[in-house]
């Protein structure tokens, strides 16, 4: 029996995913669940950047070359680097989520604490409202 190749997700799953992500990572926030709160919200970035590297190459699923956890790779893949360059706030926000998320960071020893966990999902919220804007107006 012949193996099927692996099933692309859709854009607009990206999309829902990353709302569900943020709500359920803010959830967590409120229920002194620090770490595993930016753990979920650092999934918040990846499937919102997934879903703008869809709409920027206008494809209704994500291109095998963008299945990836590498935050800037994605923002390079949906064209973001020159509206990144021209708002230093918001390079700011996207360094620190960089610096502190990563996919093996359920493994840790260290967990993040409440001001750490609030800093990185106030961060967030200001990063996806942003690309939001960005790709509203690209419609």
């Amino acid at each position: 029996m012949a193996r099927r190749g692996r099933r692309r997700t859709k854009r607009t799953v990206y999309e829902e995913t990353s709302r569900r992500m943020l709500r359920d990572a803010l959830f967590l926030l409120r229920h002194r669940r620090w770490h595993s709160a930016v753990y979920l919200a650092g999934y918040t970035v990846e499937c919102r950047l997934k879903a703008a590297v869809c709409q920027f190459l206008n494809q209704k699923t994500l291109p095998s070359e963008f299945q990836t956890h590498n935050l800037w790779a994605l923002i390079v893949g949906a064209g973001l680097e020159q509206n990144m360059e021209s708002d230093p706030q918001i390079g700011t926000y996207f360094d620190y989520i960089e610096s502190l998320w990563d996919v093996e960071i359920r493994y840790a020893g260290k967990t993040y604490g409440r001001n750490e966990a609030e800093k990185f999902l106030d961060a967030v919220g200001r990063f996806v409202r942003w690309l939001n804007t960005i790709f509203s107006q690209r419609m």
